[in-house]
């Protein structure tokens, strides 16, 4: 719809996928992975990961079977996620880098 309004040619490879286009384990990851609450340390603020310690209850009351496919999913979340956060702060970083040398 953006592209139509720009008057741009969609890009097939730029186009996300929609939530509902997921395999149902993959919705059960991204669900699951939403709902663990982020550990952040405490001086920078840096993300560290999810904290786990309520993923068996979550196991259960989503009625997952197959755990072994389940942390796969959810490891590419947390390392999708970790490459995201840490883009975000080398950007912020050369951002308050190059501020200081006006």
């Amino acid at each position: 719809m953006i592209c139509e309004q720009m008057g741009v040619e969609p890009i097939p490879e730029e186009i996300p996928i929609d939530f509902e286009d997921l395999e149902y384990e993959c919705q059960l990851a991204v669900k699951v992975f939403n709902i663990l609450p982020d550990r952040i340390e405490g001086m920078g603020g840096s993300w560290l990961g999810k904290d786990f310690s309520g993923l068996g209850t979550f196991l259960e009351i989503y009625e997952i079977d197959d755990r072994k496919q389940f942390i796969e999913l959810i490891t590419i979340l947390i390392n999708e996620t970790s490459t995201h956060y840490s883009r975000e702060q080398k950007a912020r970083a050369q951002k308050n880098k190059s501020k200081g040398r006006k």
